[in-house]
């Protein structure tokens, strides 16, 4: 899977951007042909890889849309730049009869070199494509779906709208057998049929939140957003009002602003190998505020590479104050936490039912710690228990 890749031969190069002083352009380094990206690719200060992926299925049919990608990066090059430091490389559109195959491929060999992928455009069905990239990295690891649905039953088939039913194909991709876990956050509760609600309590059991949950406290988000090697965004999950150039706009939604404090969480994350903000629809974007907010989402994802928290546990948890707390259930009599001094930024212990290994520490907020206060269990911790790798 880490072969050598002719880049150039799967990659339609960026062309034509000015450099305007202060903006993000100058930031970015925008390579064209296989030695070109390999010579680039080797520097080690590189805060981001972009990488376009302007295909989208409509009707069992996949197009390529080259529109989305070049407004997305018109509106995202004209932002200030957010540190003298930031280094981007922008390595262009993708390319080829096979644009998943090679999203897999290129993506899987920038994360084998120790990369960061931003993925501009784009369906969300690209989403198992990133999965399996990550997934060859042959490391366990978590994935976050930003979300208002499952994406697991919607959809009469594959080939009507992939977008509607991606999470069921990576949870059903038997192609890879890496230990990967999921989950979501901003489900809104009128697109979750029955069905869904059932294989979400009773079968899947991954951790989530109610769309209204982020609207009340966007940072009961940010645990969420702690470990995942993987985010992927469906814009539709913004409001209408700031994002309608999506499938589906609807009225109730993240205001962008709280949005934009999400990928910042994303950005601060200890894994955030890959980011794709989804469903972004620029022959419906009239005014280009769909774009403006594409480009606003992503650098402040950036601005939160910039400002990492250096604060993950110790394997002794020495750099970590701990709490204990007795609470009332049949199973247990207390449930211990920690927080990081300097970050404020909480974890809670669990011990996984379905293992017989040691306890762990999974991200939390203060919230699940003052709801444990009441002696009363949080949701999450009984979510964590049952379905934790």
């Amino acid at each position: 899977m880490h072969s050598e890749i002719e880049w150039g031969k799967h990659l339609i190069p960026v062309r034509g951007y000015p450099m305007h002083s202060q903006r993000l352009s100058i930031a970015a380094t925008f390579p064209a042909g296989t030695v070109a990206v390999e010579e680039t690719l080797a520097r080690r200060d590189i805060v981001a890889v972009f990488l376009g992926y302007p295909y989208y299925t409509y009707k069992g049919e996949l197009r390529y849309v080259p529109a989305a990608t070049r407004r997305i990066r018109r509106m995202l090059y004209r932002l200030a730049i957010p540190s003298l430091t930031l280094r981007i490389v922008d390595l262009g559109d993708i390319d080829g009869e096979f644009p998943a195959q090679n999203l897999e491929r290129i993506v899987s060999a920038l994360l084998h070199r120790s990369h960061r992928v931003v993925i501009l455009g784009g369906g969300q069905e690209a989403a198992h494509a990133l999965y399996r990239a990550v997934a060859a990295q042959e490391v366990p690891f978590t994935y976050t779906l930003i979300d208002r649905k499952l994406d697991l039953l919607d959809a009469i088939s594959v080939e009507e709208a992939p977008h509607r039913r991606f999470h069921r194909d990576m949870l059903m991709d038997e192609t890879t057998d890496m230990l990967a876990w999921g989950q979501i956050v901003g489900l809104a509760w009128h697109w979750v049929s029955p069905v869904e609600e059932e294989l979400l309590h009773g079968h899947l059991r991954v951790p989530y939140l109610r769309l209204h949950e982020v609207l009340s406290d966007p940072n009961r988000a940010e645990p969420y957003l702690r470990l995942p090697a993987l985010v992927s965004m469906d814009l539709g999950i913004i409001r209408g009002a700031d994002a309608p150039a999506v499938f589906d706009p609807e009225p109730e939604g993240l205001p962008i602003e709280v949005a934009a404090k999400l990928m910042r969480f994303a950005g601060m994350g200890y894994r955030t190998d890959v980011l794709h903000i989804a469903n972004y629809i620029p022959g419906r974007d009239r005014d280009g505020r769909t774009a403006a907010a594409v480009a606003l989402l992503i650098w402040y994802y950036l601005e939160g590479r910039l400002n990492p928290q250096d604060d993950f546990p110790l394997p002794d948890r020495s750099n970590l104050e701990k709490f204990t707390v007795p609470v009332s259930h049949p199973e247990i009599t207390h449930l211990t936490f920690y927080q990081h001094p300097r970050s404020q930024r909480w974890w809670m212990e669990v011990i996984p039912v379905m293992s017989a290994g040691p306890s762990r520490l999974f991200p939390c907020t203060r919230y699940e710690y003052e709801t444990a206060l009441t002696g009363e269990v949080p949701r999450l911790w009984d979510i964590l228990q049952l379905s934790s790798p």
